[in-house]
């Protein structure tokens, strides 16, 4: 053999030894391939696949079934996606609806975090106190710091109770101080929000403004107590007081028809800068109480009234209600007039009707005690 020969045999031994050792080294990784496949698989999806002896095979088998996990796994993805979004969406909506459902409300929210000490304030509970949103900070000492001295222990001590799960929920009636100083009767109501344990971690709830309410309630009470046993004048100037009183009006008259058709009056009673003044007669011409009395009717003027009634220099604000006897006629009316303008909570059907509704009484009373003492004396 000559050396070309022998070399060219020893080359083409060189590379078939080459090529099998290759193709032995490309079995291993893809056996170890397969391996790692199979064990991925069996993950993915326990006890469904089998071992194929090729490895070739068993690669293929095995991206077939790991594309159609994957095909699986991105429809759930999509699906919860959906859920998440509708979800969001659900809460997003109810959301809305909770914050125009409270900005619509005559009440104020506020949360506290009992973690934090945080608070939240919302412009609805602000504005009941006279304050603008950024008036107000949001620290619940904001709220605890304006309690009237005289109600703050026991609303602490009440809603402490309810922190600590005593209560059901926290309910008191308290007064809060307003912007312009003065106090308002306000209910605040809140229930907490706990973790499994029991232990609130947040609390939520709504105050309203019931100063109209205890006013009225007070007020009442006053005309209830402040008449028991009186008659006569003694009523009339009970009346008058407790009447110019209700308004915070420097002056308050309660008087009666002198003549019918009504063109002059006679007071009663005078309640003029915190005591009685003498009585007086007047002609109703020219005067805001002469609508009052002809047209059988309240009238309430906050501002202006000596523009619109020159005779009544000096006076702002005026509220006149009409007193009805029994037979339907105006036998006079109760009145309040002030300089300033007239700055009035109390609803008028339901309270200041009674003071004319309780003077229309007395007067017809003391009319009837009068005729009898005539019939008497001419007998």
């Amino acid at each position: 053999m000559t050396v070309a020969g022998w070399l060219a045999g020893a080359l083409l031994a060189m590379v078939a030894i080459w090529l099998a050792s290759s193709e032995v080294r490309l079995r291993m990784r893809m056996n170890r391939l397969a391996e790692q496949a199979h064990r991925v698989a069996a993950r993915v999806q326990p006890g469904q696949l089998e071992r194929a002896r090729d490895p070739f095979v068993a690669l293929s088998t095995l991206h077939g079934r790991l594309l159609d996990q994957l095909a699986h796994a991105k429809t759930a993805l999509r699906d919860e996606a959906d859920r998440r979004a509708h979800a969001e969406e659900s809460l997003r909506e109810s959301e809305e609806r909770y914050d125009l459902a409270v900005s619509g409300a005559n009440d104020g929210m506020w949360e506290w975090n009992l973690n934090t000490d945080a608070a939240y304030f919302s412009p609805r509970w602000k504005s009941m106190l006279g304050y603008a949103d950024a008036d107000i900070g949001n620290r619940i000492a904001e709220w605890h710091d304006r309690i009237h001295p005289h109600d703050r222990e026991r609303a602490l001590v009440e809603l402490q109770s309810h922190v600590e799960g005593r209560t059901p929920r926290f309910e008191y009636e308290h007064r809060v101080k307003h912007s312009d100083g003065s106090w308002r009767w306000v209910l605040a109501c809140a229930a907490a929000v706990r973790h499994a344990s029991g232990r609130a971690y947040r609390l939520v709830g709504l105050t309203s403004d019931v100063s109209a309410r205890k006013q009225v309630q007070q007020l009442l009470l006053e005309l209830a107590d402040g008449m028991d046993g009186l008659a006569g004048r003694a009523a009339f100037a009970a009346l008058v007081e407790k009447f110019a009183t209700a308004l915070g009006a420097r002056q308050a008259f309660l008087s009666q028809c002198c003549d019918y058709p009504p063109t002059r009056v006679r007071m009663l009673a005078h309640w003029n800068q915190g005591q009685f003044a003498p009585c007086e007669e007047f002609d109703l011409a020219g005067t805001p109480c002469q609508e009052v009395i002809e047209q059988g009717r309240a009238l309430v003027v906050s501002h202006r009234v000596s523009e619109r009634w020159p005779a009544e220099q000096g006076i702002e604000s005026y509220l006149g209600l009409p007193c009805i006897d029994t037979k339907g006629s105006v036998i006079g009316h109760i009145a309040c007039l002030d300089p300033a303008e007239l700055h009035r909570e109390l609803p008028l059907d339901a309270v200041l009707r009674l003071f004319a509704v309780r003077a229309s009484v007395e007067m017809e009373r003391d009319t009837l005690k009068r005729l009898e003492t005539d019939v008497s004396t001419v007998s």
